[in-house]
Parts: structure tokens; C-alpha cells; sequence
């Protein structure tokens, strides 16, 4: 074989070879939500994922849940949260085409509200319904 050749062929299939690599890379959402609101306190969150179930979860005092997800062009995690005989907060946690945050979202459940991370600062977002 000629050795020309031979450097073509190797060099086609270097490029097949990251083109595979890039087309698997997977990126993930990291949503995490922590209960800051005081002793004895439980919150309960349910959450959807681009209208698909992603559970319920019991959050107790200085508790934080996780949910870990792929990235979509379309994703979003709409959450409705509450505290046991109050009304319920329905918040988007995430959506894709949002500005405050990518791969991590942080969110503080607090007395004086809901708050998110964003661009290294806690701000608020959300008062509790009354």
C-alpha cells in the first residue's frame, strides 16, 4: 500500500473516530434544592422533567435533594413545592433556555423565600403563597 494512502486512511479515520467521540458526549443537569426554612420543617417537592415524572421527595431541615438529568435543547424542571397545610409553590427550576444557570442549579428554601443560586450569589426568586 502507498504510504500516502496509508497517512490518508489513518487520518480518515482519526476523524471518524472524534466525530463519534463528540456525537456520545452526554451533558448533564445537576439540581440541587435545600431546606433552610427552620427546625421540625419539612418540604415536599414534585417535579417534572420535560412532563415526565421525576418523583417526590420529603426534604427535611438542612437537608438538600439532588436531581441529575441529560440536557436537552428543550429541557426544563418545573417543581411544585409546599409545606405540609400550606399552599404550593410551582417554580421552574430549570429550563435550557434560561440565563441563570447551565449544568449546576442551586435553590434555598428560606422564611423569607425562595432563593437561587446564580453567578456566585444567593437571589431571591420566589415568596412562599400564602
Amino acid at each position: 500500500m502507498d504510504l500516502t494512502l496509508l497517512r490518508k486512511f489513518q487520518a480518515f479515520i482519526l476523524i471518524i473516530l472524534n466525530i463519534c467521540l463528540c456525537a456520545s458526549a452526554v451533558a448533564y443537569v445537576h439540581v440541587h434544592m435545600t431546606n433552610d426554612l427552620g427546625h421540625d420543617t419539612i418540604i415536599y417537592l414534585h417535579c417534572l422533567r420535560d412532563a415526565k415524572e421525576m418523583g417526590h421527595q420529603q426534604i427535611p431541615y438542612k437537608w438538600t435533594c439532588q436531581w441529575k438529568f441529560e440536557q436537552t435543547l428543550s429541557s426544563t424542571l418545573l417543581c411544585d413545592a409546599n409545606l405540609q397545610g400550606a399552599k404550593e409553590l410551582r417554580f421552574l427550576a430549570f429550563n435550557e433556555s434560561g440565563e441563570s444557570c447551565r449544568s449546576s442549579c442551586g435553590w434555598n428554601f428560606t422564611q423569607h423565600g425562595v432563593f437561587q443560586y446564580d453567578k456566585g450569589e444567593w437571589k431571591f426568586r420566589y415568596n412562599w403563597p400564602h
